[in-house]
């Protein structure tokens, strides 16, 4: 499958293209080049014109661009780049589509569409109701409610991959991140571990996402492999995309 993957030179976008390069033929929609040998155009996902021109010939898009971080509350996001990136590029990138006939399409997105500051002692799945009130967890609800009217609107097979701590797979099951010096282990309260989601398992659930079957406007949980019993369901993805966490 040709598959357009917009921010994909990103923090998330460079920890999935790898993978699903070695699937699917991939090109980047970026500002910045890609890392590795892919097919680039340079542009913004809110310029038309380089939206017509990277969506040319494509049979799938991934959005995984996200807004820069803020110069003065750093490392928190930019309040205009969030809206800019997670809302306003995530339209722009859908009527593109639909204009270029582009029919599938995948945004990468967020459990922090929940309240994080009790995130990791809540035990949640897609039909719970999303509360997240900060700049960045309104902009990816905002981006879910986009992706449902595009597929309401124009037919699109949306699905929405609400993702937690992706990381590399050589640092898993720790968090890595441009914003902190080290890796980090994610704990609970009570001291269990929340394993982040390895790069590895991130590409597969992508790449079972584009191929989704029955079109229409899904979301999905797309965590790290936990055996504590707790947690996020990952029950739908099982199910629906056929994706369980295989790095453990």
């Amino acid at each position: 499958m040709r598959i357009l993957l917009i921010g994909g030179s990103g923090y998330v976008g460079t920890l999935m293209l790898a993978g699903l390069a070695a699937d699917h033929e991939v090109r980047v929609l970026d500002l910045v080049p890609p890392q590795g040998d892919h097919d680039h155009v340079v542009g913004s996902a809110t310029d038309p014109q380089a939206l017509a021109a990277a969506l040319d010939g494509m049979d799938a898009v991934v959005h995984a661009a996200m807004g820069r971080r803020s110069q003065t509350d750093w490392p928190h996001p930019d309040t205009a780049s969030a809206f800019e990136v997670n809302v306003a590029s995530v339209y722009a990138a859908l009527e593109a589509a639909h204009v270029a006939g582009v029919r599938r399409a995948v945004l990468i997105g967020s459990l922090s569409v929940f309240d994080e500051s009790r995130l990791l002692e809540r035990d949640v799945d897609e039909d719970s109701e999303p509360d997240a009130a900060n700049v960045y967890g309104v902009t990816k609800r905002l981006a879910e409610q986009v992706g449902r009217i595009a597929a309401d609107t124009h037919g699109t097979t949306v699905t929405v991959l609400r993702l937690a701590f992706p990381t590399p797979d050589e640092v898993w099951p720790r968090w890595a991140l441009p914003v902190v010096e080290e890796p980090v282990e994610i704990r609970r309260a009570d001291g269990s571990v929340v394993p982040a989601l390895a790069a590895s398992d991130l590409s597969a659930a992508v790449s079972a996402a584009v191929v989704r079957d029955g079109g229409g406007y899904e979301v999905f949980h797309i965590v790290g492999a936990d055996d504590s019993g707790r947690g996020w369901s990952t029950e739908k993805a099982r199910d629906g995309l056929g994706w369980v966490a295989r790095r453990r």
